[in-house]
């Protein structure tokens, strides 16, 4: 015969008193958890609030109190966002610092990516601010996308965006959206400062899918993952801040 299981002389199992201690000693830790993503959002929410609609195109790039010109990443026979109204037919890159800069760090991303959307709102605000701002680093956009961002026609809306000189502004509207859980591109557009009614006229256009295609297809430096950078030609992958300012600190280095 199996032997009773053992009462505590209130007739309870001590297995449960076990797990009600346990879980009141869990419930602080779980409030303050909730309390800091409540916190969270309601910073992320501030962050979205939308620019006044003045802002309109601009001939510089802006994010974080750092512009730069659009880079030349080459000759081309298609089109290609140029807010500063530089020379035709040239792959005009989205950009911010200085043009003179030592080192150059070109970065490919998709917007849709948690790697990315990582880097750029948590790695990227470091970079901007150690080595950008203090005219070390050239920070370059390079245009890119999967299969989901360019049937949906994100990467066309990025490059939209560029036309007005806010493609940084706008992608980091854009990964902020994704962040508190809800990808909404026309709320992107306005924190962005876009001007609609341009922006839309170039989506209806497809005014850059040959663009597009081009940079996707024929210059992408053989990338098949994101986010990937190439620090004055080093390449790093994916979202590791120790590996990609020690590649900036070894080209500052080496020059």
């Amino acid at each position: 015969m199996a032997k009773p299981k053992r009462l505590s002389r209130t007739g309870r199992k001590p297995t449960s008193r076990r797990r009600r201690r346990d879980a009141q000693k869990r419930l602080p830790w779980a409030i303050g958890g909730a309390v800091l993503l409540v916190v969270g959002l309601v910073v992320a929410q501030r962050a979205l609030e939308p620019k006044s609609p003045e802002d309109g195109p601009t001939e510089y790039e802006w994010l974080a109190g750092i512009t730069g010109a659009s880079y030349d990443a080459g000759e081309t026979r298609y089109s290609y966002p140029n807010p500063g109204g530089l020379a035709s037919g040239r792959k005009w890159l989205p950009s911010l610092g200085d043009e003179g800069a030592p080192v150059l760090m070109v970065e490919f991303t998709d917007l849709h990516c948690g790697h990315c959307r990582d880097f750029n709102l948590n790695t990227l605000p470091g970079i901007l601010e150690s080595y950008v701002a203090t005219g070390q680093v050239r920070y370059v956009d390079h245009f890119y996308g999967f299969n989901r961002s360019l049937q949906e026609g994100t990467v066309q809306s990025l490059l939209c965006a560029a036309e007005q000189g806010r493609y940084f502004e706008y992608k980091h509207a854009l990964f902020q959206t994704l962040e508190i859980g809800s990808f909404d591109p026309g709320r992107a557009a306005r924190v962005a400062g876009l001007e609609a009614d341009q922006h839309e006229a170039c989506l209806t256009d497809d005014r850059y899918l040959p663009a597009i295609q081009e940079m996707l297809f024929d210059d992408n430096s053989g990338v098949t993952a994101t986010p990937t950078f190439f620090i004055n030609g080093q390449i790093v992958s994916g979202n590791a801040p120790q590996a990609i300012r020690q590649a900036i600190e070894d080209a500052l280095a080496a020059r």
